[in-house]
């Protein structure tokens, strides 16, 4: 158990995912959670001023993930923030646990192990990988952890809420039948990260759900599971099948090799199935 006098900064504590972190390092850590209003991270100066609380890990969440953010927007956040969040974590002798994303894959030779190297297909996947570079070059002992979708059995994600709406509007809704993924519920992701905060790891680490589901099964999962009306109109169909710009492909199938975190973890690495199953158990 750490000392509780021990420092983590965890920058974009605010977010859906740093806001389970917070809480669960709280217990055994003093925490320092400043959100993207607090603090810039493309910005030195500001990183430099946070990180003198002197943390003995920082967790970078920060990161611009909007769909069709422009692409100096998705550089400044997710590369310059990245490199300047590494730089000042070295400099101040602190830990980087830097989150990444399984975008950062080509979705083509799945499943991908720990090390599979980066062969991003579109810019949010490029300036991904392009950070995941900046870190590890900035901080050689800084571990880049690749995750999948973040959900929450109790509180509907992003996605989630989006469909939802169009459905409440009456509209219909296409759910992908030709894309996988390896969702993990953000309590679970949080509590395998509070243990990689008193680990030391470095390199690309996998940590995702071990259950692969479409983009389609996970989407109906989550609809039934928050009781959406409107399943009727909620369609099959192919992310092939879009219209794409060049540059700007989606993954296929994004299925992560987890059995390393799996073996160096406690915590269990639950598929969406087993966590719904013991959320049900849960709330009775």
């Amino acid at each position: 158990m750490p000392d509780a006098s021990e420092r983590v900064l965890v920058v974009g504590g605010g977010g859906f995912l740093g806001r389970a972190l917070v809480a669960q390092l709280g217990g055994s850590w003093a925490v320092d959670a400043p959100s993207s209003a607090e603090l810039d991270i493309a910005e030195p100066g500001a990183v430099a001023r946070w990180m003198a609380v002197r943390p003995a890990v920082a967790v970078l969440n920060a990161a611009c993930r909007q769909p069709g953010s422009p692409a100096s927007d998705l550089e400044r956040v997710n590369v310059i923030g990245a490199d300047a969040v590494a730089r000042a974590a070295h400099e101040a002798n602190a830990r980087l646990i830097h989150m990444s994303t399984d975008v950062v894959l080509d979705g083509r030779h799945a499943p991908y192990a720990d090390d599979a190297a980066a062969c991003p297909v579109n810019s949010y996947g490029r300036s991904k990988a392009a950070g995941e570079a900046a870190v590890l070059a900035a901080h050689r002992a800084a571990v880049c952890v690749r995750t999948s979708l973040i959900w929450d059995p109790n509180e509907m994600d992003r996605s989630t809420v989006s469909f939802a709406e169009r459905l409440a509007r009456g509209e219909s809704c296409r759910l992908f039948t030709d894309e996988v993924r390896c969702p993990i519920s953000r309590v679970t992701l949080a509590a395998a990260l509070c243990e990689l905060v008193g680990l030391s790891v470095r390199g690309t680490l996998n940590v995702a759900g071990a259950e692969a589901l479409t983009r389609e099964a996970f989407g109906r999962m989550m609809l039934q599971h928050f009781a959406v009306d409107g399943a009727d109109r909620v369609e099959s169909g192919r992310a092939a099948d879009l219209p794409s710009r060049p540059g700007e492909a989606r993954p296929a199938d994004l299925t992560l090799d987890v059995s390393l975190a799996s073996r160096m973890l406690s915590t269990p690495l639950h598929g969406v199935t087993d966590e719904l199953r013991l959320a049900r158990r849960t709330n009775g």
